[in-house]
């Protein structure tokens, strides 16, 4: 698993790194929505997250992360090592501004 940690978000109205992620995925044909992590709290958003790498996204989008969010996602990372179901598994974090 890959983590990639953005400053800003995604939602400024400018084309931001996170933008330019899903427009690169948009073009190879992939879905990748923006989760709003301002929607969920920590434990909410590792469920999501869960949730799309079980559903075969390989490359996750998440806007708007607190820094305890960020905290989490690594943490979690650090806790799925071993699994080889994460492997292959990026995921690109906006941090609020």
């Amino acid at each position: 698993m890959q983590i990639q940690v953005f400053m800003g978000n995604a939602g400024d109205g400018k084309t931001s790194k996170l933008q330019a992620v899903q427009d690169r995925l948009e073009f190879a044909g992939e879905s990748a929505p923006i989760i709003q992590a301002g929607a969920y709290g920590e434990d909410g958003l590792l469920e999501i997250l869960e949730v799309r790498a079980a559903g075969g996204q390989r490359e996750i989008l998440v806007d708007d992360c607190s820094r305890q969010q960020i905290l989490s996602v690594l943490e979690w990372q650090s806790c799925t090592e071993e699994d080889s179901d994460y492997a292959d598994l990026v995921i690109h974090l906006a941090r609020q501004d």
